[in-house]
């Protein structure tokens, strides 16, 4: 699997720009070693960090939001990548980064189980970047576990044009009621566990870029 990274391309940042000079740049600077050495909680507070120096700036909150993600800290990578994109400008930054966003967008709401908020994510990402492989191959996942939660949600609902049982039981009717509650639990525990095997396995992460 291929991770798309916003650490390869800080790097090149780092080229570009490097007539800049100023606490900001080097915030930057030291969040990217960290990550690059594995340490997500040094990153997260220099990113943090850059995030309050230069609050315009969409780089350093989608630079936070890949760290948190790395950390599995789901929920938090949501709304720091929802604070770069509408940090984006596009009359300074590239198209092809805001797709970038959109797309670890997708990931973190795809982990969180929002599958209808990823899709969303997922196109908004394929517009911008319509050849991008892996955004096409999650999106086509999240379609598709999101057809079996519907599914399994209609299997659950009860058959109205079913006809009533007229044949003896030998339980009460309370516990039966009990019996088709625990076994729906069941039912359903199961089913979300193949879920989440089906998003572990299936599911494309962040790609170096």
């Amino acid at each position: 699997m291929r991770d798309k990274c916003i650490i390869c391309f800080l790097i090149l940042l780092s080229v570009v720009f490097v007539g800049w000079i100023g606490g900001w740049t080097h915030t930057l600077k030291t969040g990217n070693e960290a990550y690059t050495s594995g340490d997500y909680h040094a990153a997260q507070i220099a990113f943090r960090e850059a995030t309050l120096q230069k609050p315009e700036s969409s780089l350093a909150s989608y630079n936070l939001g890949t760290t948190l993600y790395r950390s599995g800290r789901f929920n938090e990578a949501i709304e720091a990548f929802r604070e770069s994109v509408s940090k984006h400008s596009e009359k300074s930054e590239a198209t092809l980064r805001l797709a970038y966003i959109y797309y670890n967008l997708g990931n973190a709401q795809f982990k969180t189980g929002d599958l209808k908020r990823a899709i969303d994510a997922y196109k908004h990402s394929l517009r911008l970047a319509p050849d991008d492989a892996d955004a096409q191959h999650n999106l086509a996942l999240a379609l598709q576990l999101a057809q079996q939660q519907r599914d399994l949600t209609q299997q659950q609902r009860p058959n109205k044009n079913t006809e009533p049982q007229t044949e003896p039981t030998d339980i009460g009717e309370a516990e039966a009621a009990q019996l088709l509650e625990r076994l729906s639990k069941n039912e359903n525990t199961r089913r979300q566990k193949l879920l989440q095997q089906q998003r572990k396995s299936g599911y494309r992460r962040n790609k170096d870029w």
